[in-house]
């Protein structure tokens, strides 16, 4: 069994249950981390991790200073031999950068997954555009969500024939499906990071437009948390959604599964946020809504149109298109007999194109090709 060196700092805080998925799944390779910090590693547990915030102060200093410095990683390399590592997987683009160093004292090829604002935002600033530059010089293999951000690669100079399309992978057997039926009180769902580019005050206000055209009993739950938060409770105020809305924080993945059954629409409404930072590929909450048979209600914002089948699992509008959102919002609420056809329709689409055993499998014969 031949070792994969998975580097993400910090460990699973921000790329969450999918690429767990990928650790804890692989079968013919065996999964090392390396990362800078070890974050909600009681929820993913993965042996062997080497966290460079846990080394010794002394080393745990020259960590730091050398990585300032130099952005690059110190101590990697003496790991990744010991390890007798065949293959680093660096997940988002700026943790690749920071890895070439290793990857020539190693020799070691290195297969780079891009999430979302590492595509998206970080290419605006010329520094990571040189270095993404050299990245896609020197890395051996790039992976994309989905088409529109594997455009976004080749777009920012990465060479067409280096860029693959590789789908996120969910558990689908882990997921309840229940087809969704009309009840006195439809429950919406909003599961998100409380940022710009999640897009979460045009659904808030879609819903409100929506409620003010045709008066129907709903309650909103809000799963996440995030630098925009305070903005987002004001506007709930403002919108006078308080008595309606729920605040659960953030959650771990297990208890966010157990919420999808008790929930009938998700709103994702995400945006290209003023910085450039946007989703890259799509919000893998949108997969696990759809495995559970929630329609969705979202935006043609990276490759959610590949993710959500509009006018069959969901329903998408524009970015920031409140009207339009209130629109799909309404005719959702209208005609609560469609839920159930829209929920199957969802985990059929799930289940053929993005289940973990699949994913992973395909995920284990681009390692073979790069080995």
């Amino acid at each position: 069994m031949k070792t994969v060196a998975h580097c993400i700092s910090p460990y699973l805080q921000m790329a969450g249950p999918w690429v767990y998925e990928q650790l804890r799944r692989s079968a013919r390779y065996r999964p090392v981390v390396l990362t800078q910090d070890a974050l909600n590693r009681e929820h993913y547990p993965i042996a062997p991790l080497y966290a460079a915030e846990a080394f010794p102060w002394a080393k745990r200093l020259a960590n730091r200073l050398w990585r300032k410095a130099t952005n690059s990683y110190a101590f990697y390399q003496s790991i990744l031999r010991s390890e007798n590592a065949a293959l680093i997987h660096a997940h988002f683009g700026y943790e690749a950068c920071r890895l070439l160093r290793a990857k020539r004292d190693v020799g070691l090829p290195l297969l780079t997954t891009f999430y979302g604002a590492d595509a998206t935002e970080y290419p605006r600033y010329p520094r990571w555009r040189a270095r993404y530059l050299e990245l896609f010089a020197e890395g051996d293999l790039f992976l994309a969500e989905g088409s529109a951000m594997a455009q976004k690669l080749v777009d920012i100079g990465c060479p067409h024939e280096k860029v693959r399309v590789w789908r996120l992978g969910v558990d689908v057997e882990r997921i309840a499906f229940a087809p969704r039926v009309p009840r006195a009180q439809v429950r919406f769902l909003i599961c998100a990071g409380f940022k710009e580019k999640k897009g979460i005050p045009y659904a808030l206000r879609a819903l409100a437009l929506a409620h003010e055209r045709k008066a129907f009993s709903y309650a909103l739950t809000l799963i996440g948390d995030g630098e925009d938060r305070g903005q987002i409770e004001a506007l709930v105020d403002e919108l006078g959604l308080r008595s309606r809305a729920s605040f659960r924080g953030i959650l771990p993945y297990a208890q966010v599964l157990g919420e999808l059954s008790r929930h009938d629409i998700l709103l994702q409404t995400s945006i290209t946020a003023h910085n450039g930072d946007g989703e890259g590929g799509a919000p893998v909450i949108l997969l696990d809504a759809q495995a559970s048979g929630m329609p969705v209600v979202g935006t043609r914002h990276g490759d959610i149109p590949e993710y959500i089948r509009d006018g069959e699992s969901g329903l998408l509008a524009a970015e920031r298109d409140v009207e339009g959102l209130a629109e799909r919002i309404g005719a959702l609420v209208d005609a609560p007999e469609g839920w159930a056809a829209m929920g199957r329709a969802g985990r059929c689409h799930v289940e053929d194109r993005y289940g973990a055993a699949q994913q992973v499998a395909e995920l284990e014969s681009i390692y073979d090709a790069l080995v």
